[in-house]
């Protein structure tokens, strides 16, 4: 069953966790699971060095940079496939921020983000448009 965009929005903004798809110019989609939040119609995706990297130059700054579109997939899983829901959001990247606005949200919704220190910098993309479907009404 389609969701409405209102629905779509909402379950949007409550997620968390989500599968980013970028546009690599030599192999094509380039997903990569993330973390995220919703204010004002955009989207944030941390920059950060709570997780090990070996550089923090990421795959998907090179690719938003080269094409600013990419899509955010979030759902719910579930054994009981009644429950099963999914939301995906197109956007378009509008620039690499400063943490600094971003931080007091992080620091709201994820634990390890309590120490501003973590996020390097932040990926903010424009809300384009969302669908989103769910299995049951």
């Amino acid at each position: 069953m389609r969701l409405s965009y209102e629905m779509s929005l909402a379950r949007l903004e409550s997620g968390g966790f989500a599968v980013l798809g970028t546009v690599d110019e030599r192999r094509g989609v380039h997903l990569v699971p993330v973390i995220y939040v919703v204010d004002s119609g955009h989207v944030a995706i941390p920059i950060d060095r709570v997780k090990d990297k070996t550089t923090l130059r990421l795959r998907r700054i090179e690719n938003l940079g080269n094409d600013p579109r990419a899509s955010l997939l979030v759902d719910h899983r579930s054994d009981d496939w009644a429950e099963l829901w999914w939301v995906r959001a197109d956007l378009t990247f509008l620039e690499v921020e400063r943490p600094a606005r971003w931080a007091p949200i992080f620091a709201n919704r994820f634990p390890p983000y309590e120490d501003a220190s973590a996020l390097e910098s932040v990926l903010v993309l424009a809300i384009e448009s969302v669908t989103g479907w769910q299995a049951t009404p």
